[in-house]
């Protein structure tokens, strides 16, 4: 068990370095949109090491493992913005992380199998 953490920990850093060098750092203040960032959850952008494992916790794993790069990335980026700015983008990520798990919950109950970005 704590080799496996150990080992996502690894792929969620080396996750963050990959999506933080695809990312534009120069193109800074702007604001995600909601509901972009729920399809991005959904559909597996990033790529997070949950993506890799077929628990039955894998996709709500997902979607926080992307939540916290997607989060990280927008305050590296915007670091020169004002506080109320990146709280705001902030709070969008935890919205969209919110409902894209709604989502998968409501998929489930529906029975629907999980899909694997």
């Amino acid at each position: 068990m704590i080799k496996e953490q150990i080992a996502e920990g690894d792929g969620f850093i080396e996750a963050y370095n990959h999506f933080r060098d695809a990312v534009d750092l120069e193109a800074e203040g702007i604001l995600p949109e909601l509901n972009h960032l729920v399809w991005y959850m959904l559909i597996g952008i990033p790529e997070v090491p949950a993506d890799r494992d077929s628990s039955p916790d894998a996709p709500s794993r997902a979607i926080e493992q992307r939540a916290a790069i997607l989060k990280a990335v927008f305050v590296e980026v915007n670091r020169g913005q004002p506080d109320t700015f990146l709280d705001e983008g902030l709070s969008l990520y935890d919205q969209a992380a919110k409902r894209a798990m709604k989502l998968l919950k409501e998929d489930a109950v529906e029975g629907k199998p999980r899909t694997s970005p």
